[in-house]
């Protein structure tokens, strides 16, 4: 019995495989995802054989989907897309097949047939790690990463994480680690032990997507971690100096005195 996980994010598209499948009584189907956030989530729980994947959907993709698990939980995967230069891509590195939409059920089940004959082989996982690197090196030709931007559907499948995407990977940051945000030109830098990654965000927006309840703007340039703070340490004009404990010194100005204070339970 071969499992299998459908991603897609158009519903007609998941429930036309759906009912194909049904004609094969050897695949078991464990689930179909709609978005790269929700696969990601299901192939790391469900650890399927195979999986049927659609390349061109919004925010995360196929290959990024892919480039995101660690290598030993990747499936085997049938490449699924409406655009022709994605399917040459995946067949002239001989992954086990592909399926260029609109396809015909005698193409459907041929490429199951192949999957069939070909998932065990590590081979399969050799040829889609030579995919995955040509990929990552188109895409660390641009630094800067973004969020994933629907905030509540991020918190219902992966809560408690700033997702971000960054050289075709997603990372999944949880809010504890992240010491710090800053400003840099048109982008931030979010700091996290040690690292940094540059996304193409305003500070405003990272205001909003950060929970207030752990994270408090005190500077034009510079959202903390509150359980970051070491010491205040009183500076110019009213203003002081927020020492971290990785021993960054930031300056708390007084726009966000009143607010950090009272968070802080200083009035």
């Amino acid at each position: 019995m071969l499992s299998l996980l459908i991603i897609d994010d158009e519903e007609e598209a998941r429930e036309g495989l759906r009912v194909m499948l049904e004609q094969l009584p050897d695949i078991s189907l464990l689930g179909m995802c709609k978005n790269g956030l929700e696969a990601i989530r299901e192939i790391i729980r469900l650890k399927p054989d195979l999986i049927l994947l659609d390349i061109q959907m919004p925010e995360i993709n196929g290959f990024e989907v892919l480039n995101s698990l660690p290598p030993e939980l990747r499936p085997a995967v049938i490449f699924v897309t409406a655009y022709d230069q994605y399917a040459l891509k995946a067949f002239e590195v001989h992954a086990i097949d592909y399926l260029l939409k609109p396809f015909t059920n005698e193409r459907f089940f041929q490429a199951l047939a192949h999957a069939r004959a070909h998932v065990q082989k590590q081979s399969i996982q050799q040829k889609l790690e030579k995919l995955l690197q040509t990929y990552r090196e188109e895409q660390n030709r641009d630094d800067a990463g973004q969020l994933i931007t629907d905030k509540k559907e991020a918190e219902d499948l992966i809560p408690n994480r700033l997702i971000v995407k960054s050289s075709g990977k997603i990372y999944f940051l949880s809010y504890e680690e992240i010491e710090w945000v800053e400003a840099y030109d048109y982008y931030v830098k979010i700091h996290v032990k040690g690292r940094f990654f540059l996304v193409r965000e305003s500070m405003k927006r990272m205001q909003e997507r950060l929970p207030g309840t752990l994270f408090a703007r005190i500077h034009k340039s510079s959202i903390i971690q509150i359980d970051q703070i070491r010491e205040l340490e009183p500076h110019f004009n009213g203003e002081y100096m927020v020492h971290l404990k990785n021993g960054l010194k930031l300056k708390l100005s007084r726009n966000y005195k009143a607010e950090l204070m009272n968070r802080l339970g200083r009035f």
